[in-house]
């Protein structure tokens, strides 16, 4: 579940709750049958009432903790194909294999990402767009870098083309973290302002 659709969620759930405590104060108020009998009844039924939407609200707090901890596993994952395409722009010299194990790795990633999150705008009659179109143009531009020997400033435009498309892809997939500032940091403070 996304942070997006579990704030949704509460949000519905804490108007329901206000909802259901606002009926309640009505009942006990303007209750006018003999012995409040509707309030009586509501009173009853409270528990069920509570019960219900709050069992709910676990089983979504339950799906956003599996959605972060495969969230979790695919970052990782993205890591460490994307790196292994940055490294292999350091060598200008590289064997087929290499290449085809890089290709590997991004193409599992990038279909681990369908895994995890589906398309945009995804139904029955489209198919959508990639969530993280990014991923998949470094495994063009790898694709497209081939392998063999390839000249060094080739290698440099590549390597700045894949850093830039890693730098997108970070900052949309990591905004879906639940990250907080460290309370102890190691920073390097810049003397000159």
């Amino acid at each position: 579940m996304t942070k997006r659709k579990l704030i949704n969620t509460i949000i519905a759930y804490t108007f329901l709750y206000t909802l259901i405590l606002a009926i309640g104060l009505m009942l006990y108020f303007w209750d006018g049958s003999a012995n409040k009998m509707y309030y009586s009844l509501f009173k009853d039924l409270f528990p069920i009432l509570i019960t219900i939407p709050l069992a709910y609200l676990g089983f979504c707090f339950q799906r956003r903790s599996n959605f972060m901890l495969a969230l979790r596993s695919l970052w990782g994952n993205l890591i460490t194909s994307v790196n292994q395409a940055l490294l292999y722009t350091y060598n200008q010299n590289n064997s087929r294999e290499k290449y085809f194990e890089v290709l590997f790795n991004l193409s599992k990633s990038i279909d681990e990402v369908r895994s995890v999150y589906k398309n945009l705008n995804e139904s029955e009659i489209q198919t959508g767009h990639y969530p993280f179109e990014s991923l998949k143009t470094i495994y063009k531009i790898i694709e497209t870098l081939g392998y063999g020997d390839v000249d060094s400033k080739e290698m440099e435009v590549v390597r700045l083309k894949i850093r830039n498309n890693w730098k997108q892809i970070r900052q949309t997939f990591l905004a879906e973290f639940d990250r907080s500032e460290p309370t102890v940091f190691d920073a390097i403070v810049d003397e000159n302002g």
